[in-house]
């Protein structure tokens, strides 16, 4: 229990978003989430910047600085209470029901991401030895270290790794997903429409994540922040909304090798359909230093492995394959339902040209996943174990581009 609760109070840390008046001003609801969503990349980044030092990870010395961001981040907000919290919570509880009794357990986090956690907590850093031990190269070693930096800020507060605490944050990540959407879509949508499109995306999201089984992984915080990056950049017209998108594509970026592709996808629809450099620009450099870093890092300890170019050969015979397969693993076992929830709401749409931007990220999406798996000789297996977890940020993309064409 101490696990969970231990990183659930790292939204504390992340109030400092508040700061923001654009984040400010939402329902306290959507402040909460996205405090949440800075408070994991504000102590990933710590953690991963003691490393660089050669700081020990302690109570100690992540504690001070911690409770110094806690202490700038008490600051006076909105307290509007958003709709359709009926229908958020019976997705959410579904979800808890499905994480606390194990029916949609990754065996990622069993198998590496949680490893990883444990090591990095041992070893009070981010284990480089652990990383380059050649038998370990099915970890993924050199994929950004926010998530399993989290579970090790667990396991320090908890003195063990809880993999019950990892399964139990996936409905959370859910509800802050849907909270985060529904508070920055209010604001140019109306708080009537965000509420009912937070109910679609709560639906469509937790039964991917019941079908893709992502409890404990990577997938849910990854569309956490995705989620958060698309709909400041669809919905919000200024700075501070760009702000807001800077954390979404960082904490992306950091989090997984797909973060990048998407924040590549997601700027360069941005900068097609809003015909915006600078903003783009803006919003990806914290991202982009931050990862830069960790594969400057990755290079000099030698354990560099997704981020080379030419990694993998291209095998442009298995188009016919990957198709086939990916579009069968596609259906999410129920005739495409969820892709057909997502996208069912946009031709009634009064504005339709605003929703351009989620649309298209969202069918790039679909295009580089196509492209992975292009880079496997067989890649039957590849596709079977992942493109129902991978697919869901494009169902994400859908729901945003529906709500975006109600405005």
């Amino acid at each position: 229990m101490m696990f969970a609760v231990a990183i659930v109070l790292l939204t504390l840390v992340g109030l400092v978003a508040r700061r923001v008046p654009y984040v400010r001003e939402m329902e306290l609801p959507a402040q909460i989430a996205i405090s949440f969503a800075a408070g994991l990349l504000l102590t990933a980044t710590l953690m991963f910047l003691w490393s660089l030092l050669g700081i020990e990870w302690t109570r100690l010395s992540l504690g001070i600085p911690l409770l110094i961001l806690i202490a700038l981040g008490w600051t006076k907000g909105a307290t509007a209470k958003g709709t359709g919290w009926i229908g958020i919570a019976f997705f959410v509880l579904l979800t808890t029901y499905g994480a606390l009794t194990a029916r949609e357990t990754c065996a990622d986090l069993l198998y590496f991401w949680g490893p990883k956690g444990a090591h990095f907590h041992q070893a009070g850093k981010i284990d480089v030895d652990f990383l380059k031990f050649p038998h370990y190269y099915l970890m993924h070693p050199d994929y950004p270290p926010l998530l399993p930096e989290i579970y090790a800020w667990g396991t320090l507060a908890a003195r063990k790794l809880s993999f019950w605490g990892a399964l139990g944050l996936t409905p959370l990540f859910l509800l802050a997903t849907v909270l985060a959407f529904r508070g920055i879509a209010a604001r140019k949508i109306g708080e009537v429409m965000a509420g009912r499109f937070a109910i679609l995306l709560a639906a469509v999201l937790a039964y991917g994540y019941a079908i893709g089984m992502v409890a404990g992984a990577a997938d849910p915080p990854l569309v956490f922040f995705e989620v958060i990056a698309l709909a400041a950049l669809t919905f919000a017209e200024d700075r501070e909304g760009w702000i807001v998108a800077a954390l979404g594509i960082a904490g992306a970026m950091f989090l997984k090798v797909e973060g990048l592709t998407f924040a590549v996808v997601l700027l360069a629809a941005f900068v097609v359909t809003r015909r915006k450099i600078l903003p783009a620009i803006l919003a990806a450099a914290p991202g982009a230093i931050l990862l830069g870093v960790w594969i400057a890092f990755a290079k000099h300890h030698e354990f560099l492995d997704s981020y080379r170019s030419n990694n993998k050969p291209f095998h442009p015979e298995q188009v016919g394959t990957v198709l086939r397969l990916t579009v069968r693993e596609a259906s999410y076992n129920f005739f495409y339902f969820p892709w057909v929830a997502s996208l069912a709401p946009l031709p009634f749409g009064r504005n339709r040209k605003h929703a351009l931007l989620p649309l298209l990220t969202g069918l790039g999406v679909i295009a580089y996943t196509i492209y992975f798996y292009l880079h496997a000789p067989d890649p039957a297996w590849w596709i079977a174990s992942s493109a129902e977890r991978v697919l869901l940020t494009a169902l994400a993309c859908f729901v945003v581009a529906s709500a975006a064409a109600s405005d």
